[in-house]
């Protein structure tokens, strides 16, 4: 689930993603909020004891040495973030571990990424969303195209991300994603706790039950 400023702002903001980790474990938390170092660290310390407490993960965005520092479990590499070979580097430098999860957008960049040593792909958009204006989206069948053009003996597991909700996660699950980050779809929510339960349950149901149970976690 992605995290920005904007949520942490809410004033139970922290204690509902606490929740989150809690009530729909285990999840991993994507925080990308723009605030400065210090405070980024402070978040990202409080949630990682919560993540490792309920089995689920915190990812920060781009900034490997807040996400060592404040024991998280990855670090989710952009565009302007430093490449995945040069982060592994750091990492090992400092005798610490991170997953190290890159974002692309097409077969050519997640090709690069895999074979830099990424260990999980963000991949979208997938379907189209208000935070990528004008963009269409690529649909599920991009995963199935990516996983074929990949052909790894050990697959990289593919997140798939963009316009994401509940009665999606069935379509991207079969198509071979291994998971998916959301935002709008659980913050844009009347109750951002149940919708974020409701998206666990889809993914617990596996990619041939989930169409079946759209309807009770819709």
């Amino acid at each position: 689930m992605l995290v920005s400023e904007r949520e942490l702002g809410r004033p139970d903001g922290v204690e509902l993603v606490e929740r989150i980790l809690q009530r729909a474990a285990p999840s991993a938390i994507h925080l990308r909020a723009r605030l400065n170092a210090a405070t980024r660290f402070e978040i990202a310390r409080r949630l990682s004891r919560v993540a490792r407490r309920t089995r689920g993960w915190l990812v920060v965005n781009g900034r490997p040495d807040i996400a060592l520092a404040a024991g998280a479990d990855a670090v989710q590499l952009g565009r302007t973030s430093l490449g995945v070979a040069e982060t592994r580097a750091l990492v090992r430098a400092c005798g610490g571990a991170l997953a190290i999860g890159a974002s692309v957008h097409d077969a050519g960049s997640a090709g690069r990424a895999v074979r830099a040593g990424a260990d999980y792909l963000v991949l979208g958009t997938i379907y189209p969303t208000p935070s990528h204006p004008g963009i269409e989206g690529s649909g599920p069948a991009a995963i199935a195209e990516l996983r074929t053009r990949l052909s790894e003996r050990r697959p990289t597991p593919i997140l798939a991300i963009g316009g994401i909700c509940v009665e999606r996660v069935g379509e991207v699950v079969n198509a071979g994603a291994h998971g998916v980050v959301v935002g709008r779809g659980v913050w844009a929510a009347a109750d951002p706790l149940e919708a974020a339960c409701a998206l666990r349950r889809a993914l617990r149901a596996g990619p041939e039950e989930t169409e079946e149970t759209e309807a009770d976690v819709g």
